[in-house]
This record gives C-alpha cells, structure tokens and sequence, in this order.
C-alpha cells in the first residue's frame, strides 16, 4: 500500500526484511512468498532472489536512520505479510517485537500497527465476500 514511498536503499532492506520475517517460524510458506512478490511489483523492482537477501543487522541498521512514518510503514507491510498464511505465531510475535525495538518503534508503535493490519485485513474479507 505504501511502499513506494520508501527509497531505493530502504526498498531492497525492506524485501530482506521480508525474507527473514517470513522464515522466522521456519515455514517460508505460499502465501508470503505471493506477497513478497506482489511488493516487488508494488515497488517497481524485479523479483528478489531470497539467497540475496542482506542480514537482519543490515537491515536493522538502513531503517534505524529512516524516518518514524517509514519505519510504521515498514512494520505494517511487514505485519500484513506474517498474517497473509492465516497465522501469526509466537516465532513471527518475537521476531516482530526484537526487529522494531532495535529500529526504535515503542510497544504502542506495534500494538496499533497490529491491531490496524488485524482490522484491515477483517474489511479486505467482507469485501471478497461481498463481490463472491
């Protein structure tokens, strides 16, 4: 949704963030690998080889000097990929909460995130239904 607005440097970290977000719990499952994909089209670069993908300290270190929206931005499209399988496990709550307070976002900063993804996701559903 809001990816474009992230810069090329922080775009590329952002799909290594994916990659590693989506192993967390040690099941790179379809439906992540769908999204991670669909960000790539979103943010108008080619298909990311996952054996490329940078370490989470470099990527902790490109968001840790972004601004306070993109790193929001950053933690819910990362949200909103963890809960593309259906499921938000603790691997992926604990992954989650270690990646956003080493970038500087607070407890409250995850809690409306989570809970923004949770009601999006709920609206996303009844309008599926609505058009079935």
């Amino acid at each position: 949704m809001f990816l474009g607005q992230l810069s090329e440097k922080e775009k590329n970290a952002f799909i290594s963030l994916s990659i590693h977000a989506s192993n967390s719990n040690g099941i790179f499952a379809d439906e992540e690998k769908v999204m991670i994909q669909e960000y790539c089209k979103e943010m108008g670069i080619p298909f990311f080889d996952a054996d490329n993908a940078i370490s989470m300290d470099e990527v902790v270190a490109v968001f840790m000097e972004s601004e306070l929206r993109i790193k929001k931005i950053v933690l819910l499209e990362t949200l909103g990929l963890l809960y593309s399988d259906g499921e938000f496990d603790d691997s992926e709550k604990g992954f989650i909460n270690e990646y956003a307070k080493k970038i500087g976002l607070t407890d409250e900063d995850i809690e409306k995130q989570t809970e923004a993804i949770k009601e999006y996701l709920v609206v996303l559903k009844k309008v599926a239904e609505a058009i079935s």
